[in-house]
């Protein structure tokens, strides 16, 4: 009868935790229960335990044991400390000396895991001073309902069935928050950006800047010209299959979770802002030609972590931690890496959080701060777009087109690279390579007076460059200047004497 009733106490002290004090169910195992208290710093986890104790062995044993896997639950929980109660609930305590063991258990070189045993006996006196000194902070109220014998085991029955229930409950709750819709959108996109890298490969190359800005990527000299839709078209672009594989396998996962969490729908929409604000935001930053599904990938960061700001104690039991780290280490990586377009991460995240913010999270009560979100995130957008169109200080973009004018003559549009060029050289750059370009440029439209000027430039920015040498020669010789013509191969063949084709043109000219 006894135990029958100590049973029934176990059962209402289970009870009063998991529906008063709202507990969370880790375990539930026959007559052992682990519980955790989210709402305490540092955070508590309780363990009760309907057990007899006979002996003070097997309660040692007993409380070593349950102390690592307090331990084991501070990691899994990703906690800094915990603080562990382990409350045996039994008639007798064991009949050797036991007192000791009551003392409080730390693990670890920063003590993380601190652990207090009580035992609860039998004797009503002997459970409220326990109460009363050792487990005043749980407030467990000193008298718990009794009921007649016969109706104790039907009740025992009966807080299981609710507590079991209520542990579904919670479950059915938290998968419903990560299972709301299916990655339908997803698959959709990645699909999307494998097609257009392979049409890329088929017309350049996905590494040709032409290519790219044929095909859409964000160049800002165009779109200052109107051709607004490279903001969104970029996102479909990625630069070489590291880059392609890195974004792909990113927003498998991320994109994923997100449009499970936020339903199909609300993450089109959070991905399509944050992949505008990413564009905006190079834009108003980077004049280099750039591509790719960044920015939106990281507003699916964004997104989780906005996810974070309305289940914070989920958030940080599930993903929080680790979501964090990686966020943080491409952030670094992104600052760290000059060619990485960092404006656009933090633009995406920015946006998909604010996104995140006004679309909210699947039946959840609509609230004003989603009119605030979306206020903050038109203000932010046009104003990274209205400093984009101002801002005259973006990165230096001699190199870029450069570049442009480089691939287009080894396309051989002499025409289409000029003014590229041109518009290096009259900047007043001192890379010796544009004017040694353009001088290609003017000798193949015949113009060889500005070919000279332009390579004697090039020379006198870099004396070594024995291509220029070269170049020059032969400019000599459309003059009719022989002499000028051998001291400049002559020259080429001195910075270089391994070239081959230097040494014809030495020879030829020699034998004239």
């Amino acid at each position: 009868m006894d135990t029958l009733r100590h049973d029934h106490y176990f059962w209402q002290l289970v009870h009063y935790f998991v529906f008063e004090r709202e507990c969370r169910v880790l375990e539930l195992k026959g007559r052992e229960v682990w519980l955790e208290e989210e709402n305490t710093k540092p955070r508590k986890i309780i363990r009760l335990v309907r057990a007899d104790i006979d002996w003070a062995n097997w309660l040692k044993r007993d409380i070593v044991d349950s102390v690592k896997k307090f331990e084991l639950i501070r990691r899994h929980l990703r906690v800094g400390s915990i603080e562990g109660e382990n409350i045996y609930v039994t008639l007798w305590p064991p009949v050797d000396s036991w007192e000791h063991l009551q003392d409080t258990m730390t693990v670890g070189k920063r003590q993380k895991t601190r652990v207090h045993t009580t035992l609860l006996l039998q004797n009503q006196h002997s459970k409220e001073e326990m109460i009363s000194q050792r487990l005043s902070s749980l407030q467990i109220p000193r008298f718990l309902n009794e009921l007649l014998l016969e109706k104790v085991e039907l009740d025992i029955l009966a807080i299981q069935h609710r507590i079991k229930q209520r542990v579904e409950q919670q479950h059915q709750y938290e998968r419903s928050l990560f299972l709301y819709g299916k990655p339908f959108a997803t698959y959709v996109l990645l699909a999307a950006i494998v097609m257009m890298y392979l049409l890329l490969e088929r017309n350049g190359g996905s590494t040709s800047i032409l290519t790219l800005i044929e095909f859409g990527a964000k160049y800002n000299p165009l779109i200052l010209e109107g051709e607004w839709w490279r903001f969104f078209s970029s996102m479909f672009l990625h630069i070489g299959f590291l880059h392609l594989f890195m974004n792909s396998l990113a927003l498998f996962y991320l994109g994923a979770a997100v449009e499970r969490i936020y339903g199909t729908w609300r993450f089109i929409v959070i991905y399509s802002i944050a992949g505008l604000f990413g564009s905006i935001a190079s834009f108003a930053f980077n004049e280099q030609v750039a591509a790719g599904a960044s920015g939106a990938i990281f507003g699916c960061f964004g997104a989780l972590l906005y996810f974070g700001t309305v289940h914070k104690k989920l958030f940080f039991r599930t993903m929080g931690k680790n979501l964090i780290v990686i966020l943080v280490l491409n952030l670094m990586i992104g600052f760290a890496i000059p060619m990485i377009d960092n404006g656009a991460h933090l633009g995406g995240l920015v946006a998909g959080f604010l996104a995140s913010a006004f679309v909210h999270l699947p039946k959840h009560r609509k609230n004003s701060r989603q009119f605030i979100a979306f206020a903050l995130t038109c203000l932010i957008g046009g104003s990274l777009f209205i400093f984009g169109l101002t801002n005259d200080n973006k990165a230096v973009s001699e190199l870029m087109a450069l570049k442009i004018g480089q691939e287009y003559l080894q396309q051989e549009e002499i025409r289409k690279a000029y003014p590229y060029l041109k518009k290096v050289v009259d900047h007043g750059t001192e890379l010796p390579e544009a004017y040694f370009l353009l001088a290609y440029a003017e000798a193949s439209l015949e113009n060889y007076e500005e070919a000279k000027q332009l390579l004697l430039k090039t020379i006198e920015l870099r004396p070594t460059f024995h291509e220029a040498y070269y170049n020059l020669s032969l400019v000599f010789l459309e003059f009719g200047e022989e002499e000028e013509a051998l001291a400049s191969i002559s020259k080429a063949v001195e910075l270089n004497p391994d070239e081959e084709s230097y040494k014809e043109v030495k020879e030829r000219i020699e034998a004239q």
